[in-house]
This record gives C-alpha cells, sequence and structure tokens, in this order.
C-alpha cells in the first residue's frame, strides 16, 4: 500500500481505539453509581428509626404538607379524609416493615400478596380523599402537593435502596 493512503488509516484506527475506551470508561463509571445520582443515603442507623420516632415523622411531614398548601376554610373540609389516608397508607408501611420475613419461598409469596392487596386498597382510599381535595386546589398548591410527593417517592426510593 502507498504512504498516502496508510496515514489516514492510522488515524482513523487511532481515533476509533480512543473513541472505544472513552465509551468503555464511561460506561464502567456510569455502572458504579448508586441510582439517584450523586445523592449520599443516610447510615443505616438513621434509616431504622424507632416506631414511636417514625409515627413522630408522618406527624411532622403531614403537617408540613398542610402548612405548605395552605388551605382555605373550603378546602379544610377535605383534608381530614385525606389526612386519614396519608395515615393509613404510612401505617401499612410500618407494619410491612415489622413482620417477621418467613424462610419459606411459598410462605414469603402469600405474604407479599397479602402485602400488594392491602397497599392496593389503601392506594385506592387515598386517591378517593385526594379527588375532591386536588379538585378544590388552585394550581399553586397543585404544584406543591405534586412536589411533597415526588420528594417522598425519592426519599423512600433512596431509603430502600
Amino acid at each position: 500500500m502507498n504512504k498516502v493512503w496508510k496515514l489516514p488509516m492510522r488515524w482513523k484506527t487511532l481515533f476509533a481505539g480512543t473513541t472505544a475506551l472513552a465509551l468503555a470508561g464511561s460506561c464502567l463509571a456510569y455502572a458504579q453509581q448508586r441510582p439517584g445520582g450523586d445523592n449520599v443515603s443516610a447510615p443505616s442507623s438513621a434509616r431504622r428509626l424507632p416506631l414511636e420516632d417514625r409515627a413522630k415523622v408522618v406527624d411532622a411531614r403531614i403537617a408540613a404538607l398542610k402548612a405548605g398548601l395552605k388551605l382555605t376554610p373550603d378546602q379544610e373540609k377535605n383534608w381530614p379524609a385525606y389526612e386519614a389516608a396519608l395515615r393509613n397508607l404510612a401505617k401499612l408501611r410500618v407494619e410491612r416493615y415489622q413482620e417477621q420475613k418467613s424462610e419459606n419461598a411459598v410462605e414469603r409469596l402469600r405474604q407479599r400478596a397479602e402485602d400488594l392487596s392491602s397497599a392496593s386498597a389503601a392506594l385506592k382510599q387515598l386517591a378517593d380523599a385526594e379527588e375532591p381535595l386536588l379538585d378544590s386546589l388552585d394550581d399553586a398548591q397543585k404544584h406543591r402537593l405534586a412536589t411533597f410527593a415526588r420528594v417522598a417517592r425519592e426519599r423512600r426510593a433512596r431509603i430502600k435502596g
């Protein structure tokens, strides 16, 4: 082969090799990241609050949500059902956490099915209670409620992950 043809081939080979290394390195770096990006999860001791403290945290979060929504007197009428549904869902999470997990795979599967059934009923109750409240909120309040829900989901995912 002539020199003119070999020189571009060397550059192409070098470029292809460099690109492959860069892609491989970025894939490895991405694979080592924790879900949720740069968030640092809390130490395991911080995730395992005593039950009485968990209840206080739930109370505080519900109070913060209510204060953040700045409900009008008409909207306040829809709050008790929504708050009860939130508390019921939190109670189910605590109960699920407390349950002893069976060593038997079939029993674990049955327990998971029961947990999902309970969660389904609690989520339906929450949806039924949230609908009238949501219908009465203005756009700014709806945005705050959506932000609160997103932050709560991310917090639960971070704790589980």
